[in-house]
C-alpha cells in the first residue's frame, strides 16, 4: 500500500510540474500578446501624431497663402474663373505655391470649386472641405482620397472686403513615399496605407511591411490585428473615406523568454520531490514497530493518527486552508471592496469593523476598507483624543509588497508631500504621512459628500434630466479656483512649481453635503522637484477627460487641465462623455486629435452660455483656449449668481438619507478594543472610495 501511495505522490508531483509550466507558458504567451499590442498602439499614436503635425503645418500654409494681399486684390470685383486660372498658372508671386502644392483651387461663392489646378474636379472631391471651412469659419485641414491617391488638403476663407461671401482657398499635396517614410521613422516601425483591399503606400523594415500586408482587408474588424502567435500586432486608424493607416508593433525579445527560469525550477523541484517520494516508499522497507504512530494497523473511527492527538480527516467549513481564508464556506477576498468602488456600498468582508474588532494602525482606528488598487489599500479611519475628541480621515496604505520598490515609494512620497503643501478651501488636503512598521501611509481629510460623476448619475436616475447649468458652472468655477491656486503655487525659494493636475475628471471633483466643492487626487500630478518622473511619451490620466497634448504623451502645461475642465462641464451638462469609442485605443486616438465636426455640433447644442464657454475650453491648440484657470473662472462668474445655495439644496434632495446614515456610521465608531462599543456600527455608503481608484 505504501508503494502505491508513493507512485501516486510521484505522479501528482509530475502532474503539478506540468500544470505549473503550462500556466507559465500561458502567462508568457499572454505577456507577449499584451506587449505586442502595447507596442503597436504606441506606434500608432506616434504615427498619428506625425501625420497630425503635417496636417497642422498645411493649415498654417493655407492661412498664409489666403492672407497674401495680391491674392485678395485678384479676387476683388467680378473676377471670372479664366482670370484666376491664368493667375495660378503664370503669376510670379504664386510660383512658390505652384512648386510646393500639386493642387490649388478657389471656390468663389458656393461649395463648387470654380478654379481647380492639378486635378479634375470629379477626382478631387473638395466640396466637403469647402463646406466645412465655410461652416466653421476657420482653416480646415484633413486627409482626402483623390484620383486613387491620398492627399493632405487644407481650406480657409480668403477675406475680401468687397465680396459679401468670402472665397475659399484650397491647397493640397499628395502623401508620397517621403511622407510615409517620415511617418515610419516617427512610429519607429513599419507604416502602411491601404484602401481596404490593397496597400497604397508603405515604408519601414521589409519583414515588418510583409507582416503588415496580412492585416490589409481587416480594417472593418476593429482597430487591432493580432498575429496568431501573438508576437506582433498592428493597429489601424481611419484617415479618410476609403483610406486607412496600419502601424506595426512587436513584442520585446525578453517578453518571449520571460518565465523560462521558473519553468526549469518547477520541473527540477517537482522531479526531485517525486524521486524522493519513490525512494522512501520503494527503496526503504522498514517494518514499523507494533503500536507506533506509523503502524498502518492503527485507525480510530474517521480520523488519521497524528502527533499529540487525532486530526480531522476532512477540514471543516470555515477553516483556514492554503487556498485562502474561507468563511462560512466562501472565500473572503477583494470582491466586496471592488463592489464598493462602483456602488458606494461600504464593504464589511475584508475590512476592519468598528468597535471591539476595529484594527489599530498607528494612532488611527481603521473602520471600513473602501478598496484596493495596484498601489495601495484605502480605509476610512478615526483618531480619538481627550474629552471625546474624534476626527475622521481617509488612510491610504502603500501595499506591503511594494514597499521595496523605489519607484512606487517615490511616487507615494511625492503625492504625500505635494498634497500637504496644497492648502486651499477647494482642495482636499493631506494631513499626515509616515510609516507604521514597514508600511508607508498618508491620511487625507474625509469629506461627507459625493463626486460629480455620482451626482450627475443620480440626477438622471431621479429626474431623467441632466444637472442645471448654473449648478455645473458653479462647481466648475470652484474647481478652477483650486486649479488656479495649484497652477500658480510657488516653491520654498519662490520658484514656480509648474503643477499640472493631469486628471481633472468628474470622479475627482467632490461636493460636500453642505455644497462645498473640493478637488482631490493629485497622485499623477506634474510638478517641478518631484522624485518620480513620468517618461516622455507615457500617457497617464482618464482618457475620456484628457487634452490632446496629454493623450499624445507630449509635455503638458496648466492649459491641459483647462481642456479637461471643459470636458467635465460637457459631461455634467449631458450625462455623456464627449468622445465615443469601443476600446481604450479608439478613445485615446479621439482624445489625441480633439473634437471633430460631429462632436463640435454636440458642443454647439449645449444651452447658452455653455456652448461658447465649452467650445473655447476645448480648442485643440492650447494658445486659443483660456490661458489660465483664473481667466476661465472669470468667464463663468456672470452665470452662477445664487448657484451656491442651489448646489446645497440639490445635495440635500439627492443624497440626504444616505449622508445622514453615513454620518451616523462614523459617530458610532469607538477606539479599537473599547468594550463599551457596539459589535458593529450601521453600514453606510462610501464617500471617498474613488480615492483608491488609481492607488
Amino acid at each position: 500500500m505504501k508503494r502505491f501511495w508513493g507512485l501516486i505522490a510521484a505522479a501528482g508531483l509530475l502532474g503539478l510540474a506540468a500544470a505549473g509550466t503550462n500556466a507559465i507558458d500561458a502567462g508568457r504567451a499572454r505577456a507577449v500578446r499584451e506587449d505586442a499590442q502595447r507596442a503597436a498602439e504606441a506606434a500608432g499614436l506616434r504615427a498619428s501624431d506625425g501625420l497630425g503635425a503635417r496636417v497642422a503645418e498645411l493649415k498654417l500654409k493655407v492661412q498664409n497663402a489666403a492672407a497674401n494681399p495680391r491674392l485678395a486684390a485678384a479676387l476683388q470685383g467680378n473676377v471670372d474663373a479664366a482670370t484666376l486660372q491664368d493667375l495660378f498658372r503664370n503669376e510670379v508671386w504664386w510660383q512658390p505655391f505652384r512648386d510646393e502644392f500639386k493642387v490649388y483651387a478657389i471656390a468663389l461663392d458656393g461649395e463648387k470649386l470654380d478654379v481647380l489646378e492639378g486635378m479634375q474636379a470629379a477626382e478631387f472631391g473638395g466640396e466637403a472641405l469647402v463646406r466645412a471651412a465655410r461652416a466653421r469659419r476657420e482653416p480646415i485641414a484633413e486627409i482626402v482620397m483623390g484620383k486613387g491617391w491620398p492627399y493632405a488638403a487644407a481650406a480657409t476663407l480668403a477675406p475680401v472686403p468687397e465680396r459679401a461671401i468670402a472665397p475659399v482657398l484650397v491647397l493640397a499635396k499628395p502623401i508620397d513615399e517621403a511622407a510615409v517614410r517620415s511617418l515610419a521613422e516617427k512610429a519607429r516601425g513599419a507604416v502602411l496605407l491601404s484602401d481596404g483591399k490593397a496597400p497604397v503606400l508603405e515604408s519601414g523594415d521589409d519583414s515588418e511591411r510583409e507582416r503588415l500586408r496580412r492585416a490589409v482587408g481587416s480594417e472593418g474588424k476593429g482597430p487591432l490585428f493580432l498575429a496568431p502567435d501573438g508576437s506582433w500586432a498592428a493597429v489601424v486608424s481611419r484617415l479618410a473615406p476609403g483610406l486607412w493607416m496600419w502601424s506595426f508593433g512587436a513584442a520585446a525579445p525578453d517578453a518571449a523568454s520571460a518565465g523560462s527560469t521558473a519553468r526549469y525550477a518547477i520541473w527540477g523541484a517537482c522531479a526531485l520531490a517525486a524521486a524522493l517520494a519513490l525512494f522512501f516508499t520503494w527503496g526503504l522497507r522498514r517494518t514499523p514497530a507494533p503500536g507506533s504512530a506509523t503502524d498502518p494497523r492503527l485507525t480510530v473511527g474517521n480520523t488519521v493518527p497524528g502527533l499529540g492527538g487525532e486530526l480531522p480527516a476532512t477540514p471543516a467549513r470555515g477553516t483556514t486552508s492554503g487556498a485562502g481564508v474561507v468563511t462560512g464556506g466562501t472565500t473572503a477576498g477583494l470582491g466586496d471592496a471592488a463592489t464598493a468602488l462602483h456602488t458606494g456600498a461600504r464593504p464589511t468582508a475584508g475590512g476592519a469593523p468598528t468597535g471591539e474588532g476595529a484594527a489599530t494602525f498607528g494612532r488611527y482606528t481603521l473602520l471600513d476598507r473602501l478598496g484596493a488598487g495596484g498601489m495601495a489599500e484605502v480605509y476610512t479611519a478615526v483618531t480619538f483624543g481627550a474629552e471625546g475628541f474624534r476626527r475622521t480621515f481617509v488612510v491610504k496604505r502603500l501595499r506591503a509588497e511594494l514597499a521595496r520598490d523605489a519607484t512606487v515609494v517615490a511616487q507615494f512620497i511625492d503625492e504625500a508631500k505635494l498634497g500637504s503643501t496644497l492648502v486651499h478651501s477647494n482642495i482636499i488636503p493631506v494631513f499626515d504621512f509616515g510609516k507604521v512598521g514597514d508600511e508607508y501611509f498618508l491620511a487625507q481629510e474625509y469629506i461627507l459628500g459625493r463626486d460629480m460623476g455620482r451626482i450627475a448619475a443620480r440626477m438622471v436616475e431621479r429626474h431623467g434630466t441632466a444637472l442645471p447649468y448654473t449648478v455645473v458652472l458653479h462647481v466648475a468655477h470652484e474647481t478652477l479656483k483650486a486649479l488656479e491656486y495649484a497652477h500658480t503655487k510657488l516653491g520654498d525659494h519662490g520658484n514656480p512649481l509648474g503643477i499640472v493636475h493631469r486628471d481633472v475628471s468628474p470622479n475627482n471633483v467632490l461636493v460636500s453635503a453642505r455644497g462645498e466643492v473640493k478637488l482631490f487626487d493629485f497622485g499623477i500630478v506634474k510638478a517641478e522637484g518631484r522624485v518620480s518622473k513620468t517618461q516622455q511619451g507615457v500617457v497617464k490620466g482618464n482618457v475620456s477627460f484628457m487634452s490632446p497634448e496629454q493623450a499624445r504623451g507630449a509635455d503638458v502645461d496648466a492649459r491641459a487641465d483647462l481642456f479637461s475642465m471643459g470636458l467635465v462641464i460637457f459631461y455634467c451638462l449631458t450625462g455623456e462623455v464627449l468622445y465615443r469609442g469601443n476600446t481604450t485605443y479608439e478613445l485615446l486616438v479621439r482624445a489625441a486629435t480633439g473634437p471633430d465636426v460631429g462632436e463640435q455640433a454636440r458642443i454647439a447644442a449645449l444651452p447658452a452660455p455653455c456652448a461658447e464657454i465649452v467650445a473655447k475650453a476645448l480648442q485643440v491648440d492650447p494658445a486659443t483656449r483660456y490661458q489660465t484657470a483664473g481667466e476661465f473662472a472669470t468667464a463663468l462668474l456672470p452665470h452662477i449668481t445664487g448657484a451656491a445655495a442651489q448646489v446645497s439644496r440639490l445635495m440635500h434632495e439627492l443624497f440626504d438619507e444616505e449622508l445622514k446614515e453615513e454620518a451616523a456610521h462614523f459617530a458610532a465608531a469607538a477606539p479599537a478594543g473599547d468594550p463599551s462599543a457596539p459589535a458593529s456600527a450601521p453600514a453606510g455608503t462610501g464617500t471617498q472610495a474613488m480615492i483608491s481608484r488609481r492607488s
